[in-house]
This record gives C-alpha cells, structure tokens and sequence, in this order.
C-alpha cells in the first residue's frame, strides 16, 4: 500500500538559502513552461507536450543568462513541467480553473525530489541533493529496507517553516474489500450543528474550532491592521496570525482523522451523499461554517481508509431528497426548509429527526438496485 509520511525539518541558515533558490527556480520555470503553452496556443492553435518543454528546459540551462538554473537539481525542474502538465489535465477534463501564473509571496514554495533523498531514522536525518543532511523533527518512521520510496516534496509554509513529505510503498497488498452487506453499513449525513450523524442514531458533534476562536482571531487581525505597513512588528504579528490560523487547521485536522478511522474501523460499508458544496457556499449566511466544517476533507480520508481497511464505500447523487423523505413510508415533505429540525409525517405519523432521517434514507439509497 502507498502512504505518506509528513515531517517537520530544521535547515540551518545555508540551508534555507539554498532551499530559497530551489523554490524560486521551480516558480519560475513554471511560469516558463505556462508562458510559452499559452503563446503557442494563442499563435498556432496547438499545445506543447511535457517532452517538448523538457527539451527546451534543456536548451536554455546551457545558455548564460540561464545559468543559475544549473544550481537547482534537474528533477526539481522537470517535475515543476510536469506539475504544470497536470495543471492543464485539471483545466481540461475536471472542469477545474486555467492555470495562472505564480507570484512570490502569494503561492506556496514547494519543490519535488524523485529517488533521491536519503532518509538516517537513526540520527534523525534526511539528506537532501544539493543541500546536504537536514536535521528531522520526530515521527512516525517506515522501515528504510523494505519500503521503496517516491516523491519527496519539500515545502516552506507562511509561517517560515519548513516541512517534508514523503510517498513510501510498503509493497503490501491492500485487503480484500469486506462483504457489501446492510447489516453492517451505515449511512452518514454531514451537518454544521453536529458534524456527522449515523443512520443507527449516533452523532459526532460539530468542535467548531474556527467559530470559538472567533474573538481572539478579530483581536489578532486589529492589531495587525494598526501596525506600520513594512515595519518588523507588523512582521512579527502577520506570523502569530499566521500561525493561529495553522493551529485552527491542525484541530480540525485531527478531528476529522479520528471521526473518520473510528466510522472506518466500525461498519464494512458505508454510505454518503455526494455534495454541491461549491453551490452550498453561495449562501453567504452558512459559507463560513460550511468552510469550517471541511467536508471535501472529510470524505477524502473516507476515500483512503477504506482502502487501507478493506471496506467499502458508496456515494449517492447529490439530487436525492435525502431530508425530504420519510424513512418509514416514502412521503416527500417539498415544503421542509432548514429551520426544520424535526418534522411528523403527514402519512404514516412518523416523528423524525431531520438528521437522522436523511442518514438512513442515504442508507436505503445506496442499496437500492
């Protein structure tokens, strides 16, 4: 199975020199690379392939104005080409947005090693092409003999810090899929006021996190605001914001890593609904909580743990009337709206809980043939 490890480094000051010319080569071929397939575009109505532009990278590293190029690893450069090939694959089959150019300062610094970083668990070190070993804070380990590395990506994030992730093979089959059985399944409905609830009843509440530290945040962001435009303390401010920010994210984070191993861990088979969330954010009155709660997220952890458990997991259309149904008899409440919690059906009398309702009718859904 494939996992990602994630550790936090501590290069010293030559080191992230050096780091800081690898991040700002790899944003400037970027940029090259997307420069030159728009031009190309715009002229002839044609596209420049990866090869194509790994050629031309080759070309260019040998002129003089280019030199400085050579001092940042080659795989750092082409991976930056093909990071920008799936750019364009996003752009073209996912529907997502064309790529834009990135600015210093206002994109994450990131470069990518392949095969070539060497990892010491007994010192604690990681040795990186041209900068030499880097010292690593302690974490999980995976043993260096047996599981065959990949991608190495090595990040500076807002608050000046620097990180490390690593995609290892352990070279173990991933489990059979368990049986797909009712009996053993839940249907989960993702809410604000609690965050998920069960069709057998059971709710992980919402913590929150953003919405409580809501007053300290504002306190924060004020003093900022008030401070001189290039100053050092206006610096230092913008980090403890910054690095605020990072805590709330690291709460949510874990949060929904333990919700999601302990529904994971307890049914074979689980069911959500596929959610217009993007939609869903175009009501300015619930955009914020809907951000907070993270959903995306959350069913993206779904997504990889059943794999590692060996369940299974199954999402219906996000245009089923999942609120609207009654679990008991099949009547259609159209008038139900979001202030509802609880509504009787009109037919059959049944009381519901509008929450729990949904995840068992998600249930009912997923199993329908």
């Amino acid at each position: 199975m494939i996992q990602a490890y994630r550790y936090k480094i501590l290069p010293d000051a030559q080191q992230k020199v050096v780091l800081s010319n690898f991040f700002g080569c790899a944003r400037f071929i970027y940029n090259w690379g997307l420069n030159i397939k728009t031009k190309e575009y715009e002229t002839s109505k044609k596209s420049v392939s990866y090869n194509q532009l790994a050629k031309e990278l080759t070309q260019i590293k040998k002129e003089e104005r280019y030199s400085w190029l050579n001092d940042v690893p080659a795989v750092c450069l082409q991976q930056s080409l093909r990071n920008l090939e799936t750019a364009f694959s996003n752009f073209f089959k996912k529907g997502a947005k064309y790529p834009q150019k990135k600015k210093k300062r206002k994109c994450k610094d990131s470069v990518k090693f392949i095969n070539s970083v060497y990892f010491d668990f007994n010192k604690w070190m990681i040795k990186l092409p041209k900068t030499g070993w880097v010292s690593l804070c302690k974490n999980r380990m995976f043993d260096i003999n047996s599981c065959k590395t990949g991608t190495c990506t090595v990040s500076r994030d807002a608050c000046g810090e620097y990180w490390c992730s690593i995609v290892v093979d352990d070279k173990h089959l991933a489990p059979m899929k368990a049986k797909l059985e009712k009996d053993n399944a839940v249907g989960i409905d993702l809410g604000i006021k609690d965050y998920a609830i069960l069709s057998d009843g059971i709710k992980f509440p919402n913590p929150k996190y953003l919405e409580r530290t809501k007053r300290k945040l504002t306190w924060i962001q004020r003093s900022f605001a008030r401070k001189t435009k290039g100053s050092k303390n206006r610096e230092k401010q913008k980090i403890r914001l910054l690095r605020y920010y990072r805590r709330v994210t690291n709460q949510r984070v874990d949060y929904l890593h333990k919700v999601s191993t302990e529904i994971v861990r307890n049914y074979n088979t689980i069911c959500i609904e596929d959610l217009n969330v993007d939609g869903m954010m175009k009501n300015h009155k619930l955009a914020r909580s809907i951000q907070s709660a993270s959903w995306s997220e959350f069913r993206r952890m779904l997504e990889y743990k059943s794999e590692w458990y060996g369940k299974n997991l199954l999402v219906i259309g996000r245009f089923e009337p999942s609120s609207k149904t009654c679990n008991k008899c099949g009547y259609i409440k159209k008038d139900l709206t979001l202030k509802d919690r609880e509504w009787i059906c009109p037919v059959c009398g049944e009381h519901h809980d509008r929450d729990v309702n949904a995840a068992r009718n998600i249930l009912d859904m997923s199993f329908v043939k």
